[in-house]
């Protein structure tokens, strides 16, 4: 069955990564990848940051938060859709090497 893009997985419940069913599972784990080290990255930052000498408000930490959950939320997918594609080839191949009905 040919993957297409029409298939491709929403799986957060209000903002939507779209995830392309026809994309490499090393190209779901990369992205994953950048995400989670913009998110080390960006609380890197947040730590090392003095409120009162950068004038750090509660609306920058609100944005922060933002965007580390949206960057947490595109991790996450993508992780999951490497897990799927994993899932459905190992399937594939069992169903490949399973012995076929018959007589012995």
């Amino acid at each position: 069955m040919a993957k297409r893009l029409e298939d491709a997985n929403c799986l957060t419940e209000t903002e939507c990564l779209l995830i392309d069913p026809r994309t490499d599972r090393e190209t779901l784990l990369d992205n994953a990848e950048m995400r989670l080290d913009a998110i080390k990255d960006l609380m890197f930052t947040l730590s090392t940051m003095n409120g009162r000498d950068n004038d750090l408000t509660s609306v920058d930490l609100s944005n922060l938060a933002m965007v580390s959950r949206l960057l947490v939320g595109d991790a996450s997918d993508l992780l999951v859709a490497a897990r799927q594609q994993d899932l459905h080839a190992r399937a594939a191949s069992r169903r490949q090497t399973a012995p076929r009905g018959g007589h012995v």
